[in-house]
């Protein structure tokens, strides 16, 4: 068992007859196991399921009602961590019960994992090709396009079903939230933030009569997916809002009350110095520890942060000035415009430089 000690999950929803071909092949082919997730099928598919489950090594979990990919996933890693009989299987291979992933590919995978402890291996395909449908190649180029400028890491294919997690790894996967196909994506951010490395590697673009088989609502979960996404850019934000709340507060406090006493100009320079900075030091230390969970040395993206910082209100300064020089339109709504600009580039800056440390095999 040492090359093939995966076992392979594919949670199904109504799959076809050739489902059991497919599981007897891995079997066949060497797969010790194989765990399949009968997620809430009609009762047309029951003899499907019944022709799987006489396979030797082969196990049939159920739902009785659809609860979702994701959900089926967790149902099947928490079967094998909770079943001796799976005690000496060193990782998972997911695989899709549409037929997409070819065999070839789910053994290079098992292989991969069974040997690498560290990894995320991820199949991916190549959806520039001619025959992916329409919406499959737009929507992982737009959610791959995202994943890179929201989080950092350049990947592919972000939804691909094909997937190696080392055995160590699942109780990780188990505390990820998400029932359906949100819960993919869900994994690989929370990947990015808890610094576990990916391993990409190329695999077959299969497709069935342009993806029918597919049970992806497209509208609703392409929406989970889309508010998945921005959820890193959203705590970015809160944590801006929640600096910017704080730096107004400590402003009126100072001015009103700490140098209520010194003319005017000067009163109002301590407090807008001593507002940023105290404002800031929280922005820092939130943007380190909630939003981009840095591993970098403290002390380093203190340094880094405060030289970005310096940038941006210089920035912001004569931004101000230049546009309020061709636009006549009140100050406060150039200064404005200028600031969210320059707050999504200050995302990106400390994204990839204040707060990033290279990992040895980053993606």
């Amino acid at each position: 068992m040492s090359q093939m000690a995966c076992a392979v999950v594919i949670p199904a929803l109504n799959p076809g007859a050739e489902l059991i071909d497919y599981v007897r092949e891995l079997l066949a082919r060497g797969v010790p196991y194989v765990v399949v997730v009968n997620d809430g099928s009609g009762a047309a598919y029951t003899r499907v399921f019944d022709g799987i489950r006489t396979l030797p090594g082969c196990v049939v979990l159920k739902h009785d009602v659809n609860r979702g990919k994701g959900c089926a996933l967790k149902t099947a890693f928490r079967h094998i961590l909770d079943d001796s009989t799976f005690a000496e299987i060193t990782g998972v291979v997911t695989a899709d019960a549409d037929g997409q992933h070819h065999i070839d590919d789910v053994l290079r995978l098992i292989a991969q994992t069974a040997s690498d402890t560290e990894n995320i291996q991820l199949g991916t395909r190549n959806l520039r090709q001619e025959h992916v449908p329409k919406r499959s190649k737009l929507g992982n180029r737009l959610t791959s396009f995202a994943f890179h400028l929201l989080y950092g890491a350049r990947l592919e294919d972000t939804q691909t079903g094909l997937r190696g997690f080392p055995r160590a790894l699942l109780p990780w996967c188990l505390n990820i939230p998400g029932d359906r196909f949100e819960y993919e994506m869900n994994v690989l951010i929370r990947a990015v933030h808890d610094h576990v490395p990916f391993r990409e590697t190329e695999i077959q673009t299969i497709y069935y009569d342009n993806n029918a088989g597919s049970h992806l609502r497209t509208v609703r979960d392409a929406w989970r997916v889309f508010i998945i996404l921005m959820s890193g850019l959203g705590k970015y934000t809160a944590a801006a809002a929640i600096s910017a709340v704080l730096d107004i507060g400590i402003f009126w406090v100072s001015y009103r009350f700490l140098f209520a006493k010194l003319p005017e100009a000067t009163c109002f320079l301590a407090a807008t110095v001593l507002a940023r900075v105290l404002s800031s030091l929280v922005n820092f230390t939130l943007n380190r520890r909630y939003v981009f969970k840095s591993l970098r040395k403290s002390a380093d993206s203190m340094m880094r942060y405060y030289i970005l910082w310096l940038c941006q209100m210089l920035a912001s300064y004569l931004g101000l000035l230049g546009l309020q020089a061709v636009i006549r339109i009140p100050a406060v709504v150039l200064k404005a415009c200028v600031d969210i600009v320059l707050a999504v580039a200050s995302y990106q800056v400390q994204m990839r430089w204040v707060f990033h440390k290279k990992e040895k095999n980053a993606v």
